[in-house]
């Protein structure tokens, strides 16, 4: 096996608990024949910088070995840009000229996605979603405070006016994908129909309905169309979401 993928198992199950090819695969949004290409080969540019964001392992140590393992709260300390590496052809050091991993200390990257659903089906694909760098910086209390599990965690942007004034359009919210048990009251992703939808999930006479927040939207019947739990809303950056509603 190359080196760069022995590292990689390594760090993924040290950071995030994942020991299987497959585990890994799901994670970085990467079929299992890519990542066994890896193996064999060595872990590509564009999957070293995947591993990063998704893993919060350093794409220098993954490649390289050079310590440390894991990244720092800072991609870009605060110093002057000339204090930066001269520019190469490292990828890592352009991507990261200028970015913070977060303006908080100990934060975790959570992949921003776009859901990619289709009508009658419960599982759902992702497509990555560049904007600030491809993630989410969510604060490490967050995580440990509601024993979230990273990889099991997206960071989507809210589509319409449904759910405002709560939520705007193209704000950001974190969805935990191992958490669809419903529960009245809670804010959840959901897959209406094909649609990707943010919205509460209200119990009343034994019936289900997706509410909105904006008195203009009606609640919807969970029964009127094909409806399945994509995951938990858990966090809008400033505020944990579960159990205050």
């Amino acid at each position: 096996m190359h080196t760069q993928m022995k590292r990689l198992y390594e760090a993924a199950e040290a950071l995030a608990g994942l020991k299987t090819q497959a585990e890994i695969a799901r994670a970085l949004n990467q079929s299992q024949q890519t990542v066994n290409n890896w193996e064999a080969r060595g872990i590509s540019k564009a999957g070293l910088v995947k591993a990063q964001s998704a893993l919060g392992c350093s794409a220098t140590w993954l490649e390289t070995g050079t310590p440390p393992m894991a990244i720092a709260p800072r991609l870009v300390a605060e110093a002057s840009d000339a204090a930066l590496p001269a520019a190469t052809d490292n990828p890592f050091i352009e991507d990261a000229k200028g970015i913070r991993i977060g303006d908080e200390p100990h934060t975790i990257p959570i992949r921003r996605v776009k859901l990619k659903l289709h009508a009658g089906v419960t599982g759902f694909e992702t497509e990555p979603d560049m904007e600030d760098g491809g993630v989410l910086h969510l604060p490490r209390a967050v995580i440990e405070a509601q024993n979230l599990v990273p990889h099991h965690l997206l960071a989507i942007r809210v589509r319409g006016q449904s759910m405002e004034p709560m939520m705007f359009e193209d704000d950001v919210v974190v969805v935990n994908t191992a958490d669809k048990n419903p529960i009245s009251r809670e804010i959840y992703a959901l897959n209406f129909d094909g649609e990707a939808l943010i919205k509460q999930l209200i119990k009343r006479n034994n019936e289900w309905f997706l509410h909105s927040m904006n008195p203009d939207f009606g609640p919807i019947n969970v029964r009127s169309g094909q409806c399945s739990i994509v995951g938990r809303v858990v966090y809008q950056p400033g505020r944990i979401l579960t159990g205050r509603l």
